[in-house]
């Protein structure tokens, strides 16, 4: 598949005063805090260091907006379940999370949620899941950082996260080693014809 021109758009807030809604298809990624899902992005985006990476979890606090083929968003949704930012931040997040996929569900095709392989899915992540059902929007589970597993250990993360999750669509990737995400990138464009 060719390069993506992927450019960043913009960044939007429940307090933003004007909210354009372009009906651009969107593909729209969540996670927790700390499972690379912005060094994800930059792995489908063949960029660097387009979407903002931290060492620190919680970092991002709006929901970025980057334009893809001129004609798609894909949109980085903060991190969810971060203990350590407090009971008043995390509502705010929690809050702006509900409040864009309610905003733009029409114009979402895909919402990517973005797990640790390692750890597997966490009570936050199952809570999440049952919460994105009510929304009706296409799933696919990402286990990402299996550069940090031996086969077998991804395998058994698979199995497990597909019984968790009622056998949705999973896919192992590595951001850091880029395994599985040409495949990753194909599917979700695939999503947005």
């Amino acid at each position: 598949m060719k390069n993506l021109e992927v450019v960043f758009d913009k960044s939007i807030s429940i307090e933003s005063n004007k909210v354009s809604f372009d009906n651009k298809k969107q593909i729209v990624f969540v996670g927790r805090s700390n499972v690379w899902k912005s060094s994800l992005m930059n792995a489908i985006f063949q960029k660097k260091d387009l979407v903002k990476t931290s060492s620190l979890p919680g970092k991002t606090k709006l929901a970025n907006l980057f334009q893809v083929n001129h004609k798609f968003h894909f949109v980085d949704l903060p991190g969810y379940g971060f203990a350590k930012l407090g009971q008043e931040q995390k509502a705010k997040l929690d809050a702006l999370i509900s409040w864009y996929l309610e905003e733009f569900r029409l114009d979402i095709k895909k919402i990517v949620v973005v797990l640790d392989s390692k750890l597997g899915p966490t009570d936050t992540d199952i809570d999440m899941y049952k919460f994105l059902q009510e929304f009706q929007v296409p799933l696919i589970f990402v286990l990402n950082k299996i550069d940090k597993l031996s086969n077998n250990d991804i395998f058994k993360s698979i199995k497990h996260t597909e019984w968790i999750f009622f056998w949705q669509r999973i896919v192992a990737t590595s951001a850091k080693n880029n395994t599985w995400v040409d495949e990753l990138r194909k599917e979700l464009m695939e999503s947005l014809k």
